[in-house]
C-alpha cells in the first residue's frame, strides 16, 4: 500500500472512531492506543514507520471489502 492511501485510511479509521461510529469490542483500546502512536512526518503525511501493525491489517482488511 502507498503511503498516500495509509495516511487516507489511517486518518479515516480515527475520523470514525473518534465518532463513535465503528466499535471493536476487545481491540478498542488497543486500537485507539495504537492510533495515539501514529506521526505525522515533516511533510504533513504520517510517518509509516509509527504505524502498528494491528492498524495495517485494519486498513487492509477496510480495503479488501471495498474491492
Amino acid at each position: 500500500m502507498d503511503r498516500k492511501m495509509l495516511h487516507e485510511r489511517v486518518y479515516a479509521l480515527k475520523y470514525v472512531m473518534e465518532g463513535g461510529q465503528v466499535h471493536l469490542g476487545a481491540a478498542q483500546r488497543s486500537v485507539e492506543y495504537d492510533l495515539e502512536q501514529v506521526r505525522t512526518a515533516s511533510d504533513g503525511m504520517i510517518d509509516p514507520e509509527s504505524v502498528s501493525q494491528q492498524i495495517i491489517d485494519i486498513v487492509e482488511a477496510t480495503l479488501e471489502n471495498e474491492h
